[in-house]
């Protein structure tokens, strides 16, 4: 499976789907921001529904601002998504 927009190209590499998106070059401080050239994002695979319930009921139970289960509109797959304490987003997406 691929995905390819002027901003963004992505591809499947087995189970794992990667990602590159345009970044902006220059940055006016030295905070995280996924716009940067660098790390956007992290995504781990997760098999069923269930499993993302999971990890959004564990996310907020330790107190972890998430997105609960939602949709990915663009490529139309379940994912949980957080920032951990550097601001660095992570997903839990449905394969």
């Amino acid at each position: 499976m691929g995905y390819d927009s002027p901003t963004l190209i992505g591809f499947m590499a087995g189970s794992v789907f990667i990602g590159f998106q345009k970044a902006e070059t220059k940055s006016d401080d030295d905070v995280f921001n996924p716009m940067n050239i660098g790390l956007d994002h992290i995504a781990i695979a997760c098999e069923t529904k269930e499993e993302l319930q999971r990890v959004a009921s564990g996310l907020q139970a330790a107190g972890v601002e998430n997105t609960g289960v939602k949709t990915d509109e663009t490529l139309n797959k379940s994912y949980v998504a957080f920032k951990d304490p550097d601001r660095i987003q992570w997903e839990f997406y449905m394969i």
